[in-house]
C-alpha cells in the first residue's frame, strides 16, 4: 500500500513541543519516547544572529527615536514579519504508520535522519527547536526556526525575513499560486521522500497540508468571512420575515372569504311599496342586517385593496432579498473553498 508525505504549517507553540503543556490528544506514558533535536532560546538566539547587525544600524543613526533597542521586540510588534516559523512533516497516517506499529517505527526513523539534515539543507532558517513527537497518533517532527536574510541592503545587513532568506536558497515566488514557501516546502517532501524510500516505503502521493499563510492575511480573511456571514444572517432573518407577513396575508385573505358568505339571506326581504311611498314587508331586524352587511362590505372593500398593495410591495421585495442571499451564500461558498480559516487560525490539532 502507497504511503504519503505530509508537510504543513503550524503556528508554533514551543510549550506545546516540548510538552511543558500537553493537548488532550497526547499520551504521556508515551512522551519519554518523544525525541528532541535541539532546545534553544530564542531570545538569546536573537542576540546571537543580529546583535552585531543591530549595533551596526544604530551606529549609522543620528536620532535615538529612529535606532531600534531590542530586535526581539521590534520584531515581536512587526506586521510584516513573525518572530519563528513552524514546519510540520509526517510520513503516511493512523492506519499505515501509527505509534507503535512496524511502519510507524520505520516512519519515525526515516523522519530523524530527515531532522539531522535539515539544518544543513537550509544555512538561512535557524533551527532552534526541533522536536519529533511519538506520543501521539502518528510519528511527526515539528521545526521551528527563524528566518535570516543576510547581506540587506534595507535595514539591518541581517535581519529577519521569510522572503529573503528563501529567495537566498534559492526559491522565487511566482505569484499567490506558487509562493517561495510553496516551492521550499515542496523540495522538503521531496527530499523526505527520498529518505522515506530508502527505509522501503513506497511514496504514492506528497500531501498538499495546509497553505502558508502570514498572520495578518488570517486577520483580513477571517474579517471579511465574519462580515459575509452577517450578511448571510440579515438575509435569512429578512426572508424570515417577510414569509411571517405573507403567511399572515394569506390568513387575512381567508377571513375575508369568509366574511363575503356571511350575508343577509335577501330572498327572504321582499319589500314592498305602499301609496305613501313607506316600505312593508321588512322588519326591523332586516334593517339593521342590511346595515350591518353594507358596512363590512365597505371594509372588507377597502381592506382588500389594502393588502392587495402590500402583498404587491412584498412579492417585489421578496425576490430581490432572495438574490441577496443566494450572492452571500455563493460568497461564502467561494471563502470557505479558497481558505480552511478555522484549521489555518487556530492551533494545529493532531487530525493526522
Amino acid at each position: 500500500m502507497g504511503t504519503t508525505i505530509s508537510g504543513m504549517t503550524g503556528r508554533g507553540s514551543i510549550r506545546h513541543n516540548n510538552r511543558s503543556f500537553s493537548a488532550a490528544n497526547v499520551d504521556r506514558s508515551r512522551s519519554e519516547q518523544n525525541v528532541t533535536f535541539c532546545n534553544e532560546d530564542l531570545k538569546k538566539v536573537y542576540h546571537e544572529l543580529f546583535d552585531e547587525a543591530l549595533a551596526a544600524y544604530n551606529a549609522k543613526k543620528k536620532k535615538t527615536r529612529d535606532k531600534i533597542p531590542d530586535y526581539y521586540e521590534h520584531i515581536r510588534q512587526s506586521k510584516q514579519e513573525k518572530l519563528f516559523h513552524e514546519a510540520i512533516f509526517q510520513i503516511g497516517n493512523l492506519t499505515d504508520c501509527g505509534c507503535g506499529s512496524p511502519g510507524g517505527e520505520r516512519a519515525a526513523a526515516a523522519l530523524k535522519e530527515f531532522a539531522e539534515s535539515f539544518q544543513e539543507r537550509n544555512p538561512h532558517l535557524r533551527v532552534f527547536n526541533m522536536v519529533l513527537h511519538m506520543d501521539e497518533a502518528t510519528p511527526h517532527l515539528h521545526v521551528d526556526f527563524v528566518p535570516v536574510a543576510t547581506e540587506q541592503s534595507r535595514g539591518l545587513s541581517t535581519r529577519v525575513s521569510m522572503k529573503q532568506a528563501l529567495k537566498q536558497q534559492g526559491f522565487e515566488g511566482l505569484g499567490r499560486k506558487q509562493t517561495e514557501w510553496k516551492a521550499w516546502m515542496e523540495r522538503e517532501k521531496e527530499s523526505l521522500t527520498e529518505i522515506a524510500q530508502a527505509h522501503e516505503f513506497e511514496i504514492i502521493s506528497l500531501g498538499g497540508g495546509r497553505p502558508h499563510m502570514e498572520l495578518p492575511e488570517y486577520r483580513a480573511a477571517a474579517q471579511r468571512l465574519e462580515a459575509i456571514q452577517e450578511q448571510v444572517t440579515a438575509a435569512e432573518q429578512e426572508i424570515a420575515a417577510l414569509e411571517k407577513q405573507r403567511k399572515a396575508l394569506q390568513g387575512n385573505v381567508k377571513l375575508l372569504k369568509a366574511v363575503e358568505k356571511v350575508k343577509p339571506d335577501l330572498d327572504a326581504i321582499q319589500p314592498e311599496k305602499t301609496l305613501t311611498g313607506a316600505v312593508k314587508g321588512v322588519t326591523v331586524e332586516q334593517v339593521k342586517e342590511l346595515k350591518a352587511a353594507v358596512i363590512r362590505g365597505a371594509a372588507a372593500e377597502q381592506k382588500v385593496r389594502e393588502l392587495k398593495v402590500e402583498n404587491q410591495q412584498l412579492q417585489q421585495k421578496i425576490p430581490s432579498t432572495k438574490e441577496k442571499l443566494k450572492e452571500a451564500q455563493e460568497r461564502q461558498r467561494l471563502e470557505n473553498e479558497n481558505r480552511q480559516l478555522k484549521v489555518q487560525v487556530e492551533y494545529l490539532e493532531e487530525d493526522l
